[in-house]
């Protein structure tokens, strides 16, 4: 292991990241992939261990790689700003769940892009059980996460959307028949777990235990919104959820009903403690200078 790194390594490394493949990344840089290759090797070498999964597409950084690259892509952007380079305007990875009901036209997000004109934002979808886990491996920047955590340990949070609950119902079942929905109302019927996350965040989506005292019914797990949707259209459950799921996924085999002893959900700006990049904290700034959304 080097006691010094060679920026301009770190620098291939974190447009490898951008572009997905070497091939891409080389023309980018105006190199020839074998040269691309060269210098990601190089830059393993110094640090004593490998950054990229090669066998990934798009190529991504090993679990070590995305911790190295949060403090690297930090030094190369103090780097640039000591020579007074345009940084070739950062970029922030935000991560996202399928289900998330804002997108670029979030009031902090406008805020945010309209007081750092220098700073791009991509979004990234994840899984529900990859939400604060990329974050904290320094895979994303941020994350648009829907409490509750695991652990919220070294993660800074600030609520940006709230929005009621509903229930998905099967267009054949009596509960579809009602106005509305209550909590004891959905006793006796199976519910949609989420699988590939933990089980405390499912409890509080299906709301177990209920006020009434009675177990709760688990019917299929799925992994991913269109799992669930089809869980309750073809599969008899039913699912709560949040009211944005119903305005964006549609399904003739179901509907969706308004739960009215249910708590509101929220979703929050997560981003981790320790980074105090100035994009970041301008970043938590306008999430904290806006008022929650609500849909």
């Amino acid at each position: 292991m080097t006691e010094f790194l060679n920026l301009g390594l770190v620098n291939s490394l974190e447009v490898l990241i951008e572009e997905g493949s070497f091939s891409r990344a080389a023309a980018r840089l105006f190199i020839t992939p074998p040269a691309m290759t060269q210098q990601i090797q190089r830059l393993e070498a110094a640090v004593g261990y490998r950054l990229v999964e090669r066998g990934s597409k798009p190529v991504r950084l090993t679990r070590r790689g995305s911790g190295f690259m949060v403090h690297a892509s930090a030094a190369l952007a103090q780097a640039r700003l000591a020579l007074g380079v345009d940084a070739d305007r950062q970029t922030l990875r935000i991560g996202f769940i399928n289900g998330y009901p804002g997108g670029t036209d979030e009031g902090f997000l406008i805020r945010f892009r309209a007081e750092n004109p220098t700073v791009d934002v991509t979004f990234v979808q994840v899984s529900w059980g990859e939400q604060i886990g990329r974050l904290l491996d320094g895979d994303l920047d941020a994350s648009l996460a829907r409490p509750p955590y695991d652990d919220a340990t070294g993660i800074d949070t600030v609520p940006v959307h709230r929005e009621k609950r509903v229930v998905a119902v099967p267009i054949d079942s009596p509960l579809a028949e009602h106005d509305s929905l209550t909590l004891a109302d959905l006793d006796g019927h199976p519910v949609v777990g989420a699988q590939g996350i933990s089980r405390e965040w499912t409890k509080y989506w299906v709301v177990d235990p209920r006020p009434s005292g009675e177990p709760v019914e688990y019917g299929v797990w799925a992994a991913t919104m269109e799992e669930a949707i089809n869980g309750v259209a073809l599969g008899g459950n039913i699912m709560v959820t949040a009211d944005s799921v119903a305005k964006r996924y549609q399904h003739t085999g179901l509907t969706y009903l308004d739960l009215t002893d249910g708590s509101t959900c929220q979703v929050d700006l997560c981003t981790r403690s320790t980074d105090k990049r100035p994009a970041i904290r301008a970043l938590r700034r306008a999430a904290r200078a806006e008022p929650p959304a609500r849909r």
